[in-house]
């Protein structure tokens, strides 16, 4: 089994993340763009944070 580095499950998450304010934004909920920076410069416990207040955790 290979083990993926923590660096590359942060980023796995990360773009996830944009993935789903984007897809926000374009349904007509442009608020959601508020996170995008947070989320570019998150560490792991701030995107863990908001993945549980977007649902995807």
């Amino acid at each position: 089994m290979i083990k993926i580095p923590q660096n590359s499950d942060n980023e796995a998450l990360r773009c996830q993340l944009l993935d789903e304010i984007y897809a926000g934004a374009m349904a007509g909920m442009p608020a959601m763009l508020v996170d995008e920076e947070q989320i570019r410069n998150g560490d792991r416990e701030e995107l863990e944070k908001i993945a549980e207040r977007y649902g995807l955790r």
